[in-house]
C-alpha cells in the first residue's frame, strides 16, 4: 500500500461530501444531520446453517460490522456508541469489512482502541474498503494493527478455537471490478483442501468466485443496502449498481451476508437502518436465516 493523498479520487470524494453531506445539511439548517444521528443502530441477530461450515465451530457467534464511515456522519459518540451496543453481543470473533473512514483518517485509532476492547476470544479480524484508501490506507492499517486487530490484505490465517480444526479466516483487499475480486480469492483459496471458512470481503462480487470454490461463509458490506428500500425488504433498495447489495445470498451452499452497515455516505436512511448483525453460525442444511432479534 502507499499513501493516496493528494489524489483525484480523494479531491472528488472531499468535493462530493461538500456538495451532498454538508452543503445538503447547511440548506436545511442541520436538521438533516440532527435526523440522520436520532437514527436507532439496531442489533439484528440471525441463525445460519450451511451445509460445509466446520462441526468445530457449530455454533459460533460472529459480530459483522462495517462501514463505518467515521467523520462528519460519525462522530466519537455514535463511535461508542455503536462498540457499546456491540459488546452487549457475546460474540466469539468480530469482522470489520471496511470503510473504517470517510476521508480523512485522523481519529480513526480511537476506533480501532475501541474495536480491540470488544470481548472476542477467537479475535478481530478487518479489511480495508475504498473509502480506506482515500487518505492514507497505510496509516489506517497500521492504526488497526496496532490496537491488536488482524487485518488481512489477500492472506489467509488459521485460527485455533476448543477442537483440534482450526478455523481458516481470510481476508481480500479493496477491488471494485469483479476480475480483480476473483483474482484476489483464488489467491488466497489456492488449494482446495484448505479452503477459507470465513471470507472476509468489503467488496460482495467476491462471493461470485468464493461460491464457485465452496467457501461456507462470506460477509461483505460497501453497498450501504442503497440507505434507502422497501420497507421489509432491504434487497430491494436504490443501490442498483449492485445485484449482491442487502441480507442473504445462497449459491451452491455457500452463503454470502451484505450488512448495510452502520455509517453512511449521506444523511439519509429509510426503511434501511444503521446495523450491527450477529451471526450465530451452524452446520446444517440450508435454509433462509431467521432473524432472532432487533434491538
Amino acid at each position: 500500500m502507499s499513501k493516496s493523498r493528494p489524489n483525484g479520487k480523494f479531491t472528488r470524494a472531499r468535493l462530493r461530501h461538500a456538495l451532498f453531506t454538508r452543503g445538503a445539511d447547511k440548506l436545511l439548517g442541520g436538521r438533516l444531520l440532527e435526523r440522520h444521528l436520532e437514527d436507532q443502530i439496531e442489533v439484528h441477530t440471525h441463525d445460519v446453517s450451511i451445509p460445509n461450515w466446520p462441526e468445530e465451530f457449530d455454533g459460533i457467534r460472529i459480530g459483522h460490522l462495517t462501514d463505518l464511515h467515521l467523520g462528519d456522519l460519525m462522530p466519537r459518540a455514535r463511535v461508542d456508541e455503536t462498540l457499546a451496543l456491540l459488546s452487549e453481543q457475546d460474540v466469539d470473533l468480530i469482522a470489520f469489512t471496511g470503510d473504517a473512514v470517510d476521508l480523512e483518517c485522523a481519529g480513526v485509532e480511537h476506533f480501532f482502541e475501541s474495536l480491540a476492547a470488544v470481548p472476542a476470544p477467537l479475535g478481530h479480524y478487518l479489511v480495508l474498503g475504498n473509502h480506506d484508501y482515500l487518505d492514507d490506507g497505510e496509516a489506517v492499517a497500521r492504526a488497526a494493527r496496532e490496537a491488536g486487530i488482524t487485518v488481512l490484505l489477500d492472506e489467509m490465517i488459521t485460527v485455533q478455537g476448543e477442537g483440534e480444526r482450526p478455523l481458516r479466516v481470510g481476508g481480500v483487499d479493496w477491488a471494485k471490478r469483479l476480475p480483480d475480486c476473483t483474482e484476489k480469492v483464488q489467491l488466497i483459496n489456492g488449494d482446495e483442501d484448505q479452503l477459507c471458512d470465513l471470507l472476509l470481503s468489503h467488496n460482495p462480487k467476491s462471493f461470485i468466485e468464493a461460491a464457485r470454490l465452496g467457501v461456507p461463509l462470506t460477509l461483505a458490506g460497501h453497498t450501504h443496502g442503497g440507505q434507502v428500500a422497501i420497507k421489509g425488504r432491504p434487497d430491494r433498495n436504490l443501490a442498483v449498481a449492485h445485484r449482491l447489495s442487502a441480507g442473504f445470498y445462497e449459491r451452491s451452499g455457500s452463503v454470502l451476508f451484505v450488512s448495510t452497515g452502520v455509517g453512511a455516505w449521506f444523511p439519509l436512511r429509510v426503511h434501511c437502518p444503521p446495523e450491527i448483525a450477529v451471526l450465530e453460525v451452524r452446520r446444517g442444511d440450508w435454509s433462509d436465516p431467521i432473524e432472532d432479534a432487533v434491538n
